[in-house]
């Protein structure tokens, strides 16, 4: 077994992608791998090797792996206490009133886009899909509508 330490060293700083884990990595698999009860079956198949690094890969990869627990989720405990969020209201219907109010500036295709965008909580991709448009002329359509509002709503504020 010892022959096969070196190799066992770079597949395990292989699989981690160097990740300062890797040391860890390959000590819990061969701890697991020497508690095994076919043990013997494995090493006289010749597959010795072969199964540890396997078992490096499931427990590095997998979110459920005893390994990945351990080691790689961030563990952090909050206490809680009895606090209640203060309520906060915001009139936002001057914004409101703003966004319409410059939506009715542009042409339909870009509203209409728009507004299906918004109210129907696509991605650009998505909506892509749902009308048959082209992707990129979404995207580029969402943009333009983005910057224009956002042109139009700060050239509205004045400072005091």
């Amino acid at each position: 077994m010892t022959d096969n330490y070196p190799e066992l060293q770079s597949a395990a700083k292989k699989i981690s992608g160097n990740h300062e884990l890797w040391e860890e990595l390959l000590s819990y698999c061969l701890e697991e791998f020497l508690f095994k009860p076919n043990l013997q079956e494995i090493i006289q198949s010749g597959g010795g090797r072969f199964y540890i690094v396997r078992m490096m890969m499931n427990q590095f990869r997998s979110t459920t792996s005893p390994f990945y627990q351990k080691y790689r989720t961030p563990t952090v405990e909050i206490e809680f206490q009895d606090y209640e969020e203060p309520e906060v209201y915001v009139d936002h219907t001057d914004k409101l009133t703003q966004i319409q109010d410059a939506l009715a500036n542009l042409n339909w295709y870009d509203k209409m886009l728009f507004e299906i965008f918004v109210k129907e909580n696509h991605t650009i991709s998505s909506l892509s899909r749902a009308t048959g448009i082209p992707r990129t002329s979404v995207n580029l359509t969402i943009t333009r509508v983005r910057n224009y509002l956002k042109k139009s709503i700060q050239n509205s504020y004045t400072y005091e």
